[in-house]
């Protein structure tokens, strides 16, 4: 461990041997960055990427260059599918630690296959155009386009948990189930994940009930030799089997008697009774009715709401899916950059930075942004100046303009550019930006013999 104030290395005292500052909390700190680091490995070594991504980012947090914890970072997000991530890291990594850096190793061992690279790119590119069809409500089309990440790049949690979302949207529980276990088979302890299979649980737990069987239904039972029951609805009607025929006129009048007997007691007790009965038996029929209705409306209701809550926290999940894929493009376009300037094309890396929206990237992304503007800027001013002045020379007045105005634009002390760009557009025939600059090497250069030059030069446009 070395001095913050003068770099040189540390021992077990609380002050520096060489300058003398207090570095105990300075010692802490890195110690602290190192729990978290030791936390980070032993989850990641039990699959729990999570967890370990967690303690690395708050390792990182405290000490920013610690770049055992930033290298382990990177290897996590690379198991997890993250590639663009995990090379960010590593990047971040190297120029903080340029030598015996185990950065360089993972960088290398990643650019030593190209097409890997380049099928990382397409994926990319298909997993933000299966977000554009969720948004537009293809669902089809998104779980296509998908299935061909996932087969390219089969650890992408993000990608097997939309695809998840999106099968629970399609009622297709199963798959969505089969996906959300490949997430865990990954990350066991994936907290997200543990959410959706927990709401699919409770989606799957809702079955249809079975009907009753209605009132009406009648079955016979045998009760003795001489009758038969029959059970109708709550009824039980008894009924014999047989009657003996009574002869002679005993039987006559019995049964005239007893028609008449019928008669009456059908008017004045049984009609009555059966009418009451059967208002009864309406009512309890209307309230079982009423109570059954009572019910399927709140299942529906449940149901519903269910429904709602899950397809909120689709669309939820959805637009934060958008938004991790425009921070992944822009973290893409960063990682160009860093191509264009290891490859020393500063104009080219510098014109890949200015077509990033910083705010897209995260807080590992600014920091390499800064640290790659920062080196990249003033070697891009000296190419932008020397391409723009030796095609001036060469009348090539076009081509010079568009250099030297970048080169001033980036830096407005640049006078020599300033001059020649106004030089430039006089010898295009722009008059007007000609005025306009040459007028701006008389203000910023007062008394010198450039801004004579220019003031010359202006007077002969007039």
């Amino acid at each position: 461990m070395k001095c913050f104030n003068c770099g040189a290395e540390l021992t077990s005292s609380d002050y520096c041997s060489q300058c003398g500052a207090d570095v105990s909390r300075y010692c802490r700190l890195f110690q602290t960055s190192n729990a978290y680091y030791n936390e980070g490995l032993e989850k990641a070594r039990v699959r729990d990427l999570t967890g370990s991504v967690i303690s690395l980012r708050q390792s990182l947090k405290i000490n920013k260059k610690n770049t055992d914890a930033r290298n382990l970072l990177g290897l996590v997000q690379f198991e997890m599918g993250e590639v663009v991530e995990a090379l960010s890291q590593w990047i971040i990594s190297k120029n903080y630690q340029k030598e015996d850096n185990l950065a360089d190793y993972y960088i290398e061992e990643v650019q030593k296959n190209p097409a890997r690279l380049n099928a990382i790119n397409t994926t990319i590119k298909k997993y933000n155009q299966s977000l554009f069809y969720c948004d537009q409500g293809s669902y089809d089309l998104a779980i296509i386009q998908l299935k061909k990440v996932l087969s390219t790049n089969p650890n992408l949690l993000k990608g097997h948990e939309l695809l998840a979302l999106l099968y629970m949207k399609t009622d297709n529980y199963s798959r969505a189930r089969a996906e959300l276990k490949a997430v865990l088979d990954i990350d066991r302890t994936n907290t997200r994940t543990l959410r959706y299979l927990k709401e699919l649980d409770e989606a799957e737990g809702h079955k249809p009930r079975r009907q009753s069987s209605g009132p009406g239904s009648r079955e016979e039972v045998q009760v003795g030799k001489d009758s038969i029951a029959y059970v109708s609805g709550n009824e039980t009607i008894i009924q014999p089997v047989g009657v003996k025929d009574n002869t002679g006129l005993h039987s006559v009048i019995n049964v005239a008697i007893g028609l008449a007997i019928g008669v009456a007691v059908m008017w004045f007790l049984i009609m009555p009774a059966q009418q009451q009965r059967k208002s009864s038996e309406l009512n309890e029929a209307v309230a079982e009715y009423s109570d059954q209705v009572e019910s399927k409306t709140a299942a529906l209701t449940s149901l519903q709401a269910e429904m709602d809550a899950l397809k909120t926290e689709s669309e939820t999940a959805i637009r934060a899916a958008s938004d991790a894929a425009e921070k992944l493009a822009s973290h893409e376009d960063l990682l160009k950059a860093y191509r264009s300037f290891a490859e020393e094309d500063m104009a080219g890396s510098l014109e890949q930075l200015e077509a990033i929206d910083k705010e897209t990237l995260t807080e590992d992304g600014k920091v390499l942004y800064d640290s790659l503007f920062a080196q990249v800027g003033q070697e891009a001013i000296k190419e932008l100046y020397k391409t723009g002045y030796d095609a001036y020379r060469a009348k090539e007045y076009e081509t010079a303009v568009v250099n030297l105005q970048k080169c001033y634009d980036l830096d407005n002390n640049q006078h020599d550019a300033l001059y020649f760009l106004a030089r430039s557009y006089h010898g295009a025939g722009d008059t007007e930006n000609a005025k306009i600059y040459y007028q701006k090497v008389i203000d910023e250069m007062p008394g010198t013999k450039t801004a004579s030059d220019a003031a010359r030069y202006m007077a002969g446009l007039e």
